[in-house]
């Protein structure tokens, strides 16, 4: 099979293309820069094409004479680049776009979360890629598969809190410090091995019943934020101490939350029956591959710490302490109305 993948050598695509690889595919690897991330540049079958995703068509020639039998686009983020599979691609059997569960929106309710359900995006990424699953089904009709992960773990992804995906969770759990969780951490997520969404990536390649399908890519382990907090302390060797942050408090006061701190409760039993696979990772299995890959960071040694790690640390650090104070106000005013507390 000769297959292209397009942003192949990200965190999650470069799994893709090894996958290909290790069965014998030829592939095509589309990136913009030189680094390979997790590939070794000369493998047998593998070929490399230096193009800006936004100037994809500006390749025609190229990407013609590979003749692939397959696409994943592991990086198309709006309707244009949608536009630019559909109109370099039409005649390809399988043209795999890899959406987001983010499309739903940030809170789904309380029932898991199937393929049936409306999306209903409401950040600027999740809008973008709803539009762009609807040109590229529309475009592409049979020949195209939409995979939606969840949150993927496991080497070269980050580990999530209230601000995202960033390092500040486990830094702030390996320095001692408390990290909050919204409303007790009651929020169900579902996160995913990202071995396992490589994994039916490539099984949906000559599935005639894949042909036009939406799939969730989400684990088998629905896990609280409490709970997944605690299970990296656990791995950590270090206790957790966690503090409760009233939702009220963020969204008022702060800033709203990413959706990973949201309870957001996916299926995958349309991707286990219809691609044939179980999703292998477990909480424990993909917790210590994703730790595992990340640099220790002091926080006690701030200086020449990655940005995004102390912006998240200093907004956590600013909402313990409006929820400190909040607490002690709401004592005050509990101890003036009734007397009997002391």
């Amino acid at each position: 099979m000769r297959v292209i993948v397009i942003g192949g050598t990200g965190a999650f695509a470069s799994r893709v293309t090894q996958d290909c690889l290790d069965a014998g595919d030829e592939v095509l690897v589309v990136t913009r820069g030189q680094r390979t991330g997790s590939l070794t540049a000369q493998q047998p079958g593998l070929t490399w094409l230096h193009a800006d995703r936004n100037q994809l068509t500006d390749h025609r020639e190229q990407l013609e004479a590979f003749a692939p039998d397959a696409v994943v686009d592991a990086i198309c983020f709006n309707p244009d680049h949608a536009r630019q599979l559909v109109d370099l691609f039409p005649d390809v059997p399988r043209v795999v776009m890899i959406s987001t569960v983010d499309v739903y929106g940030e809170e789904v309710g309380a029932d898991l979360v199937t393929e049936d359900w409306q999306p209903n995006p409401m950040t600027p990424y999740a809008v973008g890629k709803a539009h762009a699953e609807r040109v590229v089904l529309a475009g592409l009709g049979g020949n195209a598969t939409i995979i939606r992960p969840s949150h993927m773990l496991g080497r070269g992804f980050l580990t999530n809190g209230l601000w995202g995906r960033t390092e500040h969770v486990v830094a702030r759990l390996r320095a001692g410090l408390p990290v909050a969780v919204l409303d007790g951490g009651r929020g169900v997520i579902t996160p995913v091995y990202a071995g396992d969404v490589a994994t039916w990536v490539r099984a949906s390649f000559a599935l005639p019943r894949a042909d036009g399908e939406v799939f969730n890519a989400v684990g088998g382990w629905r896990v609280t934020m409490r709970d997944y907090v605690q299970a990296i302390a656990d791995h950590l060797g270090v206790p957790a101490s966690i503090t409760s942050v009233p939702s009220p408090i963020v969204r008022e006061a702060l800033a709203m939350p990413t959706q990973f701190a949201f309870h957001r409760p996916y299926s995958s039993a349309k991707a286990t029956t219809l691609l044939g696979h179980r999703p292998a990772g477990t909480l424990p299995s993909m917790i210590a591959e994703t730790v595992a890959a990340m640099p220790v960071r002091d926080l006690g040694s701030p200086e020449g710490l990655p940005e995004a790690l102390l912006a998240a640390n200093a907004a956590e650090d600013a909402l313990h302490e409006l929820a400190a104070r909040q607490e002690a106000e709401l004592a005050e005013v509990l101890k003036a109305t009734d007397p009997r507390i002391g």
